[in-house]
């Protein structure tokens, strides 16, 4: 089976399995999945689907060597980072200086998928 196939049949049977124990706690504008702030829960499987795109795209500079690979697969590993960051409220207490180094990590981001892009040849 390929990747792609059997990644979206993950997909769909964990979307199917989370219908029944979605809940919204009465006078509370957060939604719950198994006790997790749906929020969070999303910025975590966001943070991780990035490490994958990363792996590929970075595994894609290796056997390629072309520089676009490489200035993208640098945008999501920074993206990821900055939804591991975004979503550590589960573990950890906030973080103060994350507001401003979210919006680094963002800068860096949409500049590195900018180079990517515009990249001609190499």
């Amino acid at each position: 089976m390929e990747l792609k196939n059997l990644l979206f049949i993950v997909s769909i049977i964990l979307v199917f399995a989370g219908v029944p124990i979605v809940t919204a706690q009465q006078g509370e504008n957060e939604i719950q999945f198994l006790g997790i702030n749906l929020e969070e829960g999303i910025g975590v499987i966001v943070s991780v689907i990035s490490l994958i795109l990363f792996t590929l795209t970075f595994i894609a500079y290796r056997r390629d060597g072309r520089k676009k690979f490489l200035f993208v697969s640098i945008a999501f590993f920074l993206f990821a980072v900055k939804s591991f960051l975004d979503a550590s409220e589960l573990f950890i207490e906030e973080i103060e200086f994350f507001g401003p180094l979210a919006v680094i990590l963002e800068l860096f981001v949409i500049l590195f998928f900018f180079f990517g892009v515009i990249k001609k040849k190499g």
